[in-house]
């Protein structure tokens, strides 16, 4: 008798810790203003779909990225080639924050696109790209991001988090790399409220006569804010990856904590 009803707490106790933890481990370390977070995790991804883990914008797959170890659960593989992500309309407003982690298989002739962040309009798109020198750059002089870059330089093969901040009414943009400020630059920032089709691991996908620039390598963890993140926010949002318990945050994020 003991034995059964010990073996029957032993059950209820395990089914609200899977509880908790599934609650838990579904966040973002930074949760205000989320406007979108896509995890490539497994339980979220498959050959067709992305989750939005809000659930407005699930991204459509294109190509046959593969499903593979990321720094936070699990991450999407990109060959470079076909390999992307539609996201559509994930952004609003003029004040935005983009983070993500990236891990190219190698440095690229030229530019390769992390993130593109189209202007169905036409003359407004803006996107992150990786560089031949490992820098990581803004494009669109005038009326998106501008044209700024990193001073530091990503390795290929290894993890980096990298977060693209816009303050719209400041007319300021900032780029991060492992949390850490790493560039700055003035200009305005155009509203994206009529301009927004986000799209990872390559350029434009609606215009064919723009070239391709496929991402190659491995991308986890994007995320898209309606609003500007500051330099505690960002170095948080790196962390989560290395600190199970970040100051006055979540414990875990979306999968399982991994160590890189």
């Amino acid at each position: 008798m003991k034995f059964g009803l010990y073996f029957t707490l032993f059950c209820a106790a395990v089914v609200v810790l899977a509880t908790v933890y599934t609650e838990i481990a579904h966040a973002q370390s930074i949760e205000d203003g989320l406007g979108g977070h896509w995890t490539f995790d497994k339980g979220d991804t498959d050959a067709k779909v992305a989750k939005d883990a809000l659930g407005e914008n699930d991204g459509e797959i294109k190509g046959a990225p593969k499903i593979v170890e990321g720094i936070v659960g699990d991450a999407l593989s990109f060959n470079g080639k076909e390999d992307y992500v539609v996201m559509g309309p994930a952004t609003t407003g003029q004040d935005l924050t983009y983070a993500m982690w990236i891990n190219p298989v190698a440095l690229p002739e030229g530019p390769k696109v992390i993130i593109w962040d189209d202007d169905p309009q036409g003359g407004g798109d803006s996107w992150l790209e990786l560089l031949a020198d490992g820098t990581i750059q803004t494009q669109r002089a005038g009326d998106g991001f501008g044209v700024f870059k990193t001073k530091t330089a990503v390795k290929a093969g290894e993890w980096t988090h990298v977060t693209f901040v816009a303050a719209g009414k400041d007319e300021k943009k900032f780029l991060y790399i492992n949390g850490e400020l790493d560039a700055e630059a003035d200009g305005k920032i155009n509203s994206r409220d009529t301009r927004s089709h986000v799209v990872v691991a390559v350029g434009h996908d609606r215009n064919a006569f723009i070239k391709p620039l496929y991402f190659e390598g491995e991308i986890d963890d994007v995320a898209v804010y309606h609003r500007v993140l500051d330099d505690k926010e960002v170095m948080e949002n790196y962390q989560i990856a290395f600190d199970v318990e970040p100051a006055g945050k979540l414990a875990l994020t979306w999968g399982a904590i991994k160590m890189h």
